[in-house]
């Protein structure tokens, strides 16, 4: 791994992938009346947009999903980004890589050092 890779690797992704997320599942900061919500949704639906890939969220409630209106306006062709969801509740609260999308990618080299014994 290069020096810029592990550079933002620190920047953007500080704290360890939480272990209890599931495959497609992240953490992402819902804003609300009483001020900014942490809260579990899995990315599903891939939204091509004009702004880039947006991913529609989903939470889990009891045994259904649930559609989050991540935008607050109601409409349903409109996701998130890539870089609003986070791997870990520490990382989502400051915001590490608010701006950048490819944070999976700086995460898939991490562990791929880390199996290298790196």
């Amino acid at each position: 791994m290069d020096d810029r890779t592990r550079q933002m690797i620190e920047a953007y992704i500080p704290h360890p992938r939480d272990p209890s997320l599931e495959a497609g599942e992240y953490f992402f900061c819902q804003e609300t009346m009483g001020g900014p919500r942490i809260i579990r949704v899995f990315a599903l639906d891939i939204l091509p947009h004009r702004d880039g890939t947006e991913y529609g969220i989903y939470q889990s409630r009891g045994p259904r999903l649930v559609r989050v209106d991540a935008r607050g306006d109601g409409d349903p062709s409109r996701g998130v980004h890539m870089h609003e969801l986070y791997d870990n509740k520490e990382d989502c609260r400051d915001r590490t890589h608010s701006c950048y999308d490819n944070w999976e990618w700086l995460r898939e080299q991490q562990r791929k050092e880390v199996e290298d014994g790196g």
